[in-house]
């Protein structure tokens, strides 16, 4: 059981923390249907049963965002700053957006690409499921390091980490690479919708990956102030 600390007496009647962690654990759910959406899409399979789930997930997570506003009131001591968690909570909610985004354009156009293509886009969301990994125990730390009343050595302990995260940023920024460079090599034979439509699959993939790397530098600022 967590002790009760004082911020925990605070928040008795309205914890943000316990709201955020809520929020993010309906945004780890919709991040762990990225890969099979890949996988059944890249092989013609159907996923309209993948884009309902996420689709429910995001209006869950945006009824918490909502609730979230409502109950953040003016007037209530939090351990943050009132705009700090407010942007914070809307940053996170960021990331099942575009989530959802991915999988209703899937829904838009079908194209057909050989293996070794795939594993190419494989990679990419491979990598970025493992930012999206980080992302939940990073989130995570929050509640840690409340319920420690940010001891030092607590923080350096979770810090270590989140600093972590610049790894997979760079590991997908280099899968990116090499799929731009294989996909500009087709423009003069791919159908031309078919190629804008991948550009912008992938581009939406690497804005998950440019979310998912704000939100945990946004704890790390969070639990240094």
């Amino acid at each position: 059981m967590i002790p009760i600390t004082i911020w925990g007496k605070v928040f008795q009647r309205f914890n943000p923390i316990d709201e955020i962690i809520k929020h993010a654990r309906i945004v780890e759910e919709a991040s762990d249907y990225l890969p099979e959406l890949f996988k059944r899409y890249l092989n013609q399979e159907n996923i309209e049963d993948l884009v309902e789930k996420i689709d429910k997930l995001e209006d869950d997570a945006d009824d918490i965002k909502r609730n979230f506003r409502q109950l953040l009131k003016k007037g209530h001591l939090y351990r943050f700053e009132r705009i700090e968690l407010l942007e914070f909570i809307d940053l996170q909610d960021s990331i099942i957006d575009l989530i959802e985004d991915v999988a209703k354009k899937m829904t838009f156009n079908q194209i057909e690409l050989e293996e070794e293509h795939k594993e190419i886009i494989f990679s990419v969301v491979n990598e970025i499921e493992k930012m999206l990994d980080h992302f939940k125990k990073t989130i995570k730390y929050l509640k840690i390091i409340l319920s420690s009343d940010f001891s030092k050595e607590t923080v350096s302990i979770e810090e270590q980490d989140i600093k972590e995260m610049k790894w997979f940023e760079k590991d997908v920024d280099n899968k990116l690479f090499k799929f731009g460079k294989w996909l500009y090599s087709q423009k003069n034979t791919m159908n031309p919708i078919d190629f804008l439509y991948l550009r912008e699959l992938i581009l939406l993939l690497a804005r998950i990956a440019d979310v998912t790397q704000n939100v945990c530098d946004r704890v790390h600022i969070l639990i240094n102030e």
